[in-house]
């Protein structure tokens, strides 16, 4: 009796427990639901994540919860929230779920892992292909193929943040220089926000216009803009001067965002009496981002708007201005330059005869790129992608530029953030280099992109075959392969329907056209750096590294990697009619070899998860797990002088060895420095060209030299943790050795 009483108490009070918490639950969404309704992502999802904590398996908090995530762009936890609703509900209560994974995978810079995802989706939304999440996913799709050729034509500029003076902990934006040293902005500060005394209004938390001043290199706050800029009661953003210097135009928005564009005169300092630019704002509509610029000797105000006649949302508009201080009837910019989604921040640039502008629609790489359109406004024509790292896979925008130096308001990784590391806006500035391209001007460079891949149909070239050589070049089986792509999907997919069937064909599709394809572009891009340092006269070793799936033996699949190795080395001697062939036979005239190290590891290094069945044709042939398998990498390049090779052709420099004192990097979580001690074993000079780490919050300081053999040498590690710290992180550094990526693990503590 004693017991039954026992256990019904016990279940008395498990459903107690239940009801309370689950009556705390509520409240708690309640209130993440009423700031996601005000705006207040970071406090909505402060409320939602604390429901979780209660339980974690109710998805409609979960999707809330990455929703606000999303909101105040905190990609990489919305990117794993969004991924556990889709996987848990496959798309059939919450579409969006899958929709916005494959955003933040973009957002992330995932670009091939989100342009796969975003086919395998296109279903969720193809019963009505005028839809604008139809029209949003086939346009992503797109845009990632071009993000990824984005990346490889990067220009290198230094972009540097503006600095703690001009950004804060809140968002700063639409940065405009006056001349070489000053900047109007925009800020919203926090009431602990109150350098050089300027006190915000922290009772209505207002977007105000700050000026910056440089000193000796180094941007600083100056002052707020005069208080008939200010104007009490409403946010004031997106400043910018006539290029006479007497005509500040602005935006001014009610708490409710209601906007307009004003205008005020400036004489010598002195403010006028602001007033609207009746002409081009429209009731019911946001006019707002206003730049002035001078064009074919008349002054256009261009500006974005909402106002009914655009292309979609935000458009790109502009105007004439009169001689008698009005303006005309504003006009479309077209649509070359506006989409469906946002064109935003306007920018013309008179020396370039070009408009630069966001958009979140254009091939980007992810948020609002920055784009240019060359126009003399008869004819905005097709724009560009500037490129990375002037836009990042964060939201770039605000361009500006004043001569030789350029400003951008950017969310990236480097911000200074309140809520995480993407939350919010600065400043960031960079000077604008001579050359207007650049490639890889060396291998050097090209180091950094390293292996590059070449892939290979089951058991070629040359099948049954226990050669080590063969006649074929690379090229010729690269072609080959690709003819037995519809055979590849039809193998693949026996057997399968519905769903499974669509994603096992997007599978093959991805196969071929993000590894097969890019290995062979990679290649084409990577020869004629390889010709221009042989010309340089300098000897050139390749190590290449050769796998192969387990279907057959060992030592059978070393002499079929070798066959492949053969093939490429086939390739690089027949190029241009033979123009490397001297280098690899030793006559060329300047006395520089192209040397091969060949390292082929067969079946010892493939998968154990593939199938090495050859009745199980679909797994062991033609599965893209199996097919990734049969490569050869060509994994590091090293440059010598042709003085340092011996009269057998073998290159008598030798490897330099980056060796750590500890096997792992050890920290605790409130540690935030460390030194680690390094040695170069080796027996030629060390370089590290740079650290990657998988984690935010690290920093390294590299030697800027060479590092001689057998020195010790303490590199400054420094760690600034966050609220949800990893407990294993990885670091990659990148250096002139073989292999040329070495990876260190560090535990937290």
């Amino acid at each position: 009796m004693t017991l039954t009483k026992n256990i019904l108490v016990a279940i008395f009070l498990c459903l107690v427990s239940f009801t309370i918490n689950a009556q705390n639950q509520k409240q708690l969404v309640k209130v993440g639901d009423q700031l996601y309704g005000e705006g207040d992502f970071y406090g909505a999802s402060i409320w939602y994540k604390q429901a979780l904590d209660i339980d974690s398996t109710y998805l409609d908090i979960v999707f809330k919860y990455a929703e606000a995530l999303r909101g105040y762009n905190d990609y990489a936890k919305a990117e794993s929230k969004y991924f556990y609703v889709y996987k848990k509900d496959r798309g059939i209560v919450y579409p969006l779920a899958p929709f916005w994974y494959s955003m933040m995978l973009k957002y992330n810079g995932k670009y091939s892992e989100a342009k796969t995802s975003f086919k395998r989706i296109k279903r969720f939304f193809s019963k009505d292909k005028k839809s604008y999440y139809y029209l949003k996913v086939m346009n992503e799709t797109e845009s990632c193929e071009e993000a990824i050729k984005i990346m490889k034509d990067s220009v290198l500029v230094d972009i540097n943040n503006m600095g703690s003076s001009i950004n804060t902990y809140s968002s700063e934006l639409g940065g405009t220089l006056l001349n070489d040293s000053t900047v109007v902005y925009s800020s919203l500060r926090d009431e602990k926000m109150q350098g050089n005394n300027i006190v915000v209004d922290t009772s209505l938390y207002l977007v105000r216009l700050f000026k910056g001043v440089k000193h000796n290199n180094t941007w600083e706050l100056d002052n707020k803009l005069d208080e008939k800029i200010n104007e009490p009661g409403f946010h004031i953003a997106n400043g910018c001067l006539n290029a006479k210097g007497t005509v500040f135009y602005y935006t001014r928005c009610d708490r409710s965002f209601n906007c307009k564009i004003y205008a005020v005169n400036y004489d010598k300092g002195t403010w006028g009496t602001p007033y609207e630019i009746k002409e081009v704002n429209m009731e019911g509509s946001n006019s707002t981002q206003p730049s002035i610029a001078e064009v074919e000797g008349k002054e256009v105000l261009f500006f974005s708007s909402n106002r009914t006649g655009g292309k979609g949302q935000l458009d790109i508009w502009y105007a004439h201005k009169n001689e008698n201080g009005s303006f005309t009837t504003p006009a479309n910019a077209g649509e070359n330059i506006n989409t469906i989604e946002d064109e935003i921040t306007p920018f013309y640039h008179p020396k370039d005869t070009a408009l630069y502008f966001s958009s979140n629609w254009h091939y980007g790489l992810g948020g609002f790129d920055i784009f240019k359109s060359h126009s003399k406004l008869t004819n905005f024509e097709k724009p560009e992608n500037v490129g990375y790292p002037i836009n990042t896979s964060t939201n770039d925008f605000y361009y500006n530029i004043r001569n030789h130096t350029a400003l951008i308001t950017s969310n990236r990784n480097g911000s200074y953030p309140k809520k995480g590391e993407t939350c919010c806006n600065d400043i960031w500035v960079y000077e604008i280099p001579d050359t207007t391209k650049q490639i890889y001007t060396t291998l050097e460079e090209l180091n950094r992109y390293l292996p590059v891949r070449l892939y290979f149909h089951n058991d070629h070239p040359n099948p049954r075959s226990t050669d080590t050589l063969t006649d074929l070049n690379y090229f010729t089986t690269y072609k080959e392969y690709t003819k037995l792509f519809n055979e590849y999907k039809k193998e693949y997919t026996q057997g399968l329907a519905g769903d499974e069937k669509e994603d096992a064909l997007i599978d093959i599709e991805d196969l071929f056209g993000e590894y097969i394809d890019k290995g062979a572009n990679d290649l084409q891009l990577f020869t004629p750096l390889l010709i221009k340092e042989l010309e340089a006269g300098k000897t050139i070793t390749l190590t290449i590294k050769g796998f192969a799936s387990p279907l057959s033996k060992s030592d059978y699949n070393v002499n079929l990697t070798l066959r492949r190795v053969s093939s490429l080395i086939n390739y690089l001697s027949e190029y241009d009619n033979g123009k490397i062939l001297p280098y690899i036979n030793g006559t060329a005239k300047n006395g520089a070899k192209l040397v091969f190290m060949k390292v082929p590891f067969g079946e010892y290094q493939s998968v154990k998860t593939i199938s090495d069945d050859i009745a199980d044709k679909r797994n062991s042939v033609y599965s893209p797990g199996a097919a990734y398998e049969r490569k050869i990498e060509i994994i590091a390049i090293q440059a010598s002088d042709t003085s340092r090779i011996a009269l057998d052709g073998s290159v008598l420099e030798k490897l330099p060895l980056l060796t750590f004192k500890d096997t792992s990097i050890r920290l605790s979580l409130n540690q935030t420095e460390k030194q680690l001690k390094i040695i170069n074993n080796g027996e030629a000079p060390l370089k590290i060209f740079s650290a990657t780490f998988s984690c935010e919050g690290f920093t390294i300081d590299l030697p800027a030299k060479e590092i001689p053999v057998m020195e010790p040498l303490f590199l400054n590690l420094t760690y600034h943790p966050k609220e949800a710290a990893a407990k294993k992180c990885t670091v990659e550094f990148l250096t002139n050795t073989i292999p040329n990526k070495i990876r260190k693990e560090i535990i937290i503590e």
